[in-house]
């Protein structure tokens, strides 16, 4: 009697669980032909028993166990071929206990700890061969202690000690064939003392100093040679005082000086044989500067104004007495006014008037003699209405029109009689009919 008894209570027992829980199914589509989740709910909403979370395919994604609501088993995913992806441990909602994440093939990705929903202890990361790729201890979910990393070939690749969830003391990075390529040391997340790379033959490539996380001191640079490339000096994380840089045969290359990380007083800047290629005159953000060419000619000539070009800008062709090339004014670093183009003979080439950086009314060309070439007709910057181009005896050669920057209508073109030899149709810039 008593045996009986006992099973109609646990019979009981079981329907009674089975009215109060509801069974729940969600869809990847509106048709419900294909299911994303199956679960089960109590009448208070909370998620009980096992959840099955699938691909839109079919195949399982997930599947976690729920204790009244709370995740308290492993949570597994899988990879579609049903392979596991990652399986993290819960108890009572918080991640506690070792995980595993998975490459495709079924190797391991990374394995470690969790405790009280933080890493912790040792965290290995691998290649998808099985090779180790990196290596860290953690504390309260930080990385704490030395952090390895390592090449495909197991060789090392970079050492990184952390404290306090900040970098400190030594780093150091590793070319594959095991020569150190950098080498730091850091204070509280910040770089500290001396800062250098290498080549990977060795070589010191470039040593800084640093005070609290900003360059301070000398500064140097070499070639893969060991020849020296540049040398300096911060300040308070600017370039401050005299800096020179050299080719690799020791011919200088730049002598400038600096202040508070700008160019002052005189720059200068050489081609490899020792010739002068740049010359600057630097006083509070105002810079006057001209370049030259390897034989010494004037190239050009350029002024600044609080950093922005300024005033009148030349250019020159590549012979005695400044020749000029070309002649452009700024204003606040827009062009403004007129743009001259010059033939090495002096005769204006091309003339322009710029209002705000953009062409203005007519623009006109001149052949070799200074006869009139060619009018162009701009708005807002864009060529934009009639245009007409001569021969050097005056006669048309071409008549056209021009549509924000495109040629359009009738185009017709001239012989050097003014006869009509050819005859255009543009729409957009495009021929739609010529003859």
């Amino acid at each position: 009697m008593s045996r009986f008894l006992s099973l109609l209570f646990t019979l009981l027992l079981l329907k009674v669980a089975a009215v109060a829980q509801s069974k729940v199914i969600t869809y990847h589509n509106n048709e419900s032909s294909s299911v994303k989740e199956v679960y089960y709910i109590t009448p208070d909403s909370l998620i009980v028993g096992y959840y099955n979370r699938f691909y839109p395919t079919g195949e399982r994604e997930a599947l976690v166990k729920f204790v009244e609501g709370k995740r308290d088993s492993v949570l597994t995913e899988f990879y579609p071929n049903g392979q596991p992806k990652l399986q993290i441990s819960y108890k009572q909602n918080i991640k506690h206990g070792p995980f595993k994440a998975y490459h495709p093939n079924g190797k391991v990705l990374q394995e470690g700890m969790y405790e009280n929903d933080q890493q912790s202890n040792v965290i290995k990361t691998f290649y998808a061969d099985g090779t180790v790729r990196q290596e860290a201890s953690f504390l309260n979910g930080f990385p704490e202690g030395l952090v390895k990393e390592f090449y495909p070939s197991g060789k090392v690749k970079s050492e990184i000690y952390y404290k306090n969830n900040q970098q400190n003391g030594l780093a150091k990075t590793y070319y594959e064939n095991g020569i150190l390529n950098t080498e730091a040391t850091y204070n509280n997340g910040m770089l500290e003392g001396s800062y250098k790379t290498y080549f990977d033959n060795g070589q010191l490539e470039m040593e800084v100093q640093n005070v609290a996380g900003q360059k301070n001191g000398s500064y140097k640079s070499y070639y893969k040679s060991g020849k020296l490339s540049t040398e300096g000096t911060f300040q308070a994380g600017k370039m401050h005082g005299l800096a020179k840089a050299f080719y690799e045969n020791g011919q200088p290359r730049s002598v400038i000086t600096y202040k508070n990380g700008e160019p002052s007083g005189i720059s200068k800047v050489f081609y490899e044989d020792g010739t002068l290629l740049e010359e600057g005159n630097h006083s509070n953000n105002d810079s006057k500067i001209t370049h030259y060419y390897p034989s010494g000619h004037v190239k050009d000539e350029e002024v600044f104004k609080k950093k922005q070009r300024h005033g009148v800008w030349k250019e020159y062709y590549d012979a005695p007495g400044k020749p000029i090339q070309a002649s452009e004014t700024y204003v606040t670093d827009i062009l403004q006014g007129e743009k001259l183009l010059y033939y090495e003979n002096g005769q204006v080439m091309e003339k322009y008037n710029y209002d705000k950086g953009k062409i203005l009314g007519v623009s006109q060309a001149f052949h070799p003699s200074g006869k009139l070439k060619s009018e162009t007709n701009h708005k807002n910057g864009l060529r934009f209405g009639p245009f007409k181009q001569y021969f050097e005896d005056g006669k048309v050669e071409v008549l056209g029109q021009f549509r924000n920057n495109r040629a359009t209508g009738t185009w017709k073109y001239h012989d050097a009689t003014g006869k009509v030899v050819r005859t255009a149709e543009y729409r957009n810039g495009e021929i739609v009919s010529e003859k």
